[in-house]
């Protein structure tokens, strides 16, 4: 999870690594918040599966 505070234009999320392998694609998905998590955040998924597979598994 990223804090919102941290999605801005002067911060940058270059070169992380990531376990898995190589990343396909990645979504990010806004949530104002949830029990444990008091501050509005993004959720950061990694694909490591292409878009049409993604598409089988996550619906």
């Amino acid at each position: 999870m990223i804090p919102t505070e941290d999605l801005n234009p002067n911060k940058t999320f270059n070169d992380l690594s990531a376990p898995g392998g190589e990343v396909d694609h990645v979504d990010v998905h806004f949530n104002a918040r949830h029990p444990g998590v008091e501050k509005p955040h993004a959720h950061v998924v990694l694909w490591h599966v292409s878009k049409a597979d993604e598409a089988r598994v996550a619906q």
